[in-house]
């Protein structure tokens, strides 16, 4: 009979012996192999990948700089700044030199008479057309200009003034006169005739006669047409 404290779901003991016979049979040469591996590889890398960096390090790299400066560096800077440097600085000041010679002739032969010419013949001959001839020139618009505005242009801007205020004020005068003595007579005749003719007669004989028509004949005659037509049922 199984003990108190075993679980129903718990294995028997005669079945976990075979498990763990199997696990060591299997696990343990492979982890035994790993550690052997790990150990084969901490040797060789102490013993042998380290030396050999450090024999790869002093035999080839640290003689290989060494030559490569010596050899290569070194010759090629001394070449270059005692053999090509000085001729190409040479030739590179020469060439300025000649440029500056080849742009220095235009200038001579173009930029210094132009300027000669500007200094001795453009800028006098600006002075002396300005001092001689648009100075007087201006001072006679100006005194032209003075003359014209006081003597011509202001006299007849005020007589024109004057003649349209003296024709404004003729104008509103006679205005004035035509509906004082004409326009308003006229008005105030027409207005009486009407009154007295037209007005009198549509007031007293028209207008009458016409509300005498709507109330006693329009009117019933009209109320009869309508009592009729109900009657009839139209």
């Amino acid at each position: 009979m199984p003990r108190a404290d075993q679980s129903p779901e718990s294995a028997p003991a005669w079945l976990l012996w075979p498990v763990r016979a199997v696990a060591v049979v299997v696990v343990l040469p492979f982890r035994l192999l790993g550690m052997a591996v790990a150990a084969v590889g901490r040797f060789l890398h102490r013993y042998l990948i380290v030396p050999l960096a450090w024999l790869g390090h002093h035999a080839i790299v640290v003689p290989a700089t060494w030559l490569w400066h010596h050899l290569i560096v070194v010759p090629v800077t001394w070449l270059w700044a005692e053999v090509l440097l000085p001729p190409t600085r040479w030739l590179g000041k020469a060439l300025v030199t000649v440029l500056g010679w080849l742009l220095a002739i235009p200038v001579m032969l173009i930029g210094v008479p132009l300027m000669w010419l500007w200094e001795h013949a453009v800028v006098p001959g600006a002075r002396l057309f300005h001092r001689w001839i648009l100075r007087p020139l201006g001072i006679a618009l100006a005194a032209v200009g003075g003359f014209l505005w006081t003597w011509v242009l202001a006299p007849v801007g005020r007589a024109i003034a004057w003649f349209l205020r003296l024709g404004w004020q003729g104008t509103s005068w006679l205005f004035r006169q035509i509906y004082r003595f004409l326009l308003r007579p006229i008005g105030i005749a027409v207005a009486v005739t009407w009154r007295y003719t037209f007005g009198a007669l549509w007031r007293h004989v028209i207008a009458p006669t016409g509300r005498w028509l709507r109330d006693e004949i329009l009117r019933p005659t009209g109320a009869a047409i309508r009592s009729t037509l109900s009657a009839l049922g139209l």
